[in-house]
């Protein structure tokens, strides 16, 4: 079984200063589609200083960049038995479709972590790590406060990477959304 961690606590200010996770894409907040699409019985942390009405955590101090959000929602998934831990982000609200092919790659490679790349980049928020090794990359990289997401990414041993499908994308600006959201508008 893997655990999740979902990172939906930054500043949005590419729009604005939003709270992503409350967005509205197709009648339901990102968090709530994201949510939806994970399987069911999977350990969650949401990682937001935002109220959200559900269970969730923060890094300390606020707003420490993606690494700490990792951190804290790893804390906070300690006490669930998992042999992986998934990574995503609440703009990329798709992208837990990437699951069953990044857990296939990890499986079948050995790797310490799978993740996904967009237009030949690894996108360290799409990603799925066997857990003693996230516990291992977190531990060394000590303080994580205000390190991206993709320092963490490098301290992993093994990576086996996934060709990512539109799921992926994430929404960082409001033309980014209107985009989405006519191009969902389309597909009905």
């Amino acid at each position: 079984m893997s655990g999740v961690i979902i990172l939906a606590g930054g500043r949005g200010t590419r729009m604005g200063g939003v709270d992503k996770a409350s967005i509205i894409l197709a009648g339901e907040r990102l968090i709530d589609r994201l949510l939806r699409q994970l399987p069911y019985d999977a350990p969650v942390a949401v990682v937001s200083p935002y109220h959200l009405g559900m269970p969730q955590v923060c890094e300390k101090p606020l707003f420490g960049g993606p690494a700490a959000g990792i951190a804290a929602g790893h804390a906070a998934l300690a006490g669930a038995a998992k042999s992986t831990t998934a990574i995503l982000a609440v703009d990329a609200p798709d992208s837990p479709q990437m699951l069953p092919a990044l857990e296939q790659a990890l499986e079948s490679s050995g790797a310490d972590v799978a993740v996904a790349t967009l237009d030949g980049l690894p996108q360290p928020l799409c990603a799925l790590w066997r857990t003693e090794a996230l516990t291992r990359a977190l531990e060394e990289l000590r303080d994580p406060r205000n390190k991206p997401a993709m320092h963490l990414l490098r301290l992993a041993g093994t990576i086996a990477e996934v060709e990512a499908t539109p799921a992926v994308r994430d929404i960082d600006t409001l033309d980014e959304l209107r985009a989405r959201r006519e191009r969902l508008a389309t597909q009905r």
